[in-house]
């Protein structure tokens, strides 16, 4: 068994959880003991790239992986996600806190000094191959278009502005079926979003009712992803998202609970 360098894998420690489980009720057993055949499981598992989580950071994401998966089939949410990788950067001896003021605005997690937003996809039906971020940013500014040619102007000193505010995009995304559920880490290029800057007033359609546009965003020829200014909500959507644009850092697939 694998135990990172100051965890359980000492006599002292493992005989002091001994006599902690020893004074659970039997109901507490019963839930620990779903929690270790959980983590007795054959996960499938691959560390990819390694210049965002280490291998001790891994180790411990997969772990606490496993631990939600013993009691619940639901993916894990954004902010579960976000949780679970403080603490993975932390253990691993990273110094890491989720971002609480608005000094970077998109920004969720700060590591070792550096910023970095976190989105999550878990949409029934999620296609592998095309990437959804349902938020890129809040934009009030949109209900102010007076056309869909004002649009490319405020693309630009919006969504670039946003871009600034961090150094990387993380995406944890989940799919799967009624048995097995699979997660991918894939990082979000800032130079393939930043390709919004060369959108022109002829790239984009009408404001529709809600006062909304959307454009193509190409990138060598082919259709990078669409941008779509919702002006329901207010926010800025990127969808159809070529997944081969974008890096896979980890995946994990393991079993929903019965």
């Amino acid at each position: 068994m694998y135990f990172l360098s100051d965890g359980i894998g000492n006599r002292d420690d493992l005989a002091d959880l001994l006599e902690s489980i020893g004074k659970l009720n039997p109901i507490q057993i019963e839930v620990l003991s779903g929690i270790v055949e959980k983590f007795a499981e054959d996960i499938q598992r691959e560390h990819i790239l390694t210049d965002f989580l280490d291998s001790q950071a891994f180790e411990y994401f997969s772990t606490r992986l496993s631990a939600h998966h013993a009691s619940s089939a639901v993916a894990l949410k954004k902010e579960n996600f976000e949780h679970i990788l403080e603490h993975a950067f932390k253990r691993s001896g990273h110094q890491a806190k989720l971002t609480e003021d608005m000094t970077h605005r998109g920004a969720d997690i700060q590591i070792d000094g550096h910023f970095h937003s976190l989105k999550t996809e878990a949409a029934k039906g999620l296609n592998p191959k095309s990437i959804t971020i349902s938020k890129l940013m809040e934009a009030r500014w949109i209900r102010d278009l007076d056309s869909h040619e004002d649009a490319p102007d405020q693309v630009r000193a919006r969504v670039l502005s946003h871009l600034a505010e961090y150094e990387r995009i993380f995406m944890l995304r989940s799919y799967g079926d009624e048995h097995r559920i699979r997660y991918d880490l894939v990082e979000i290029p800032k130079e393939v979003l930043a390709l919004v800057e060369d959108l022109g007033p002829d790239d984009f359609r009408p404001l529709t009712a809600a006062g909304g546009t959307g454009a193509n965003v190409m990138k060598g020829g082919r259709r990078a992803f669409r941008l779509v200014l919702d002006g329901s909500v207010e926010k800025i959507t990127i969808s159809g998202l070529d997944v081969r644009l974008c890096p896979l850092h980890a995946c994990w697939e393991l079993s929903r609970p019965g």
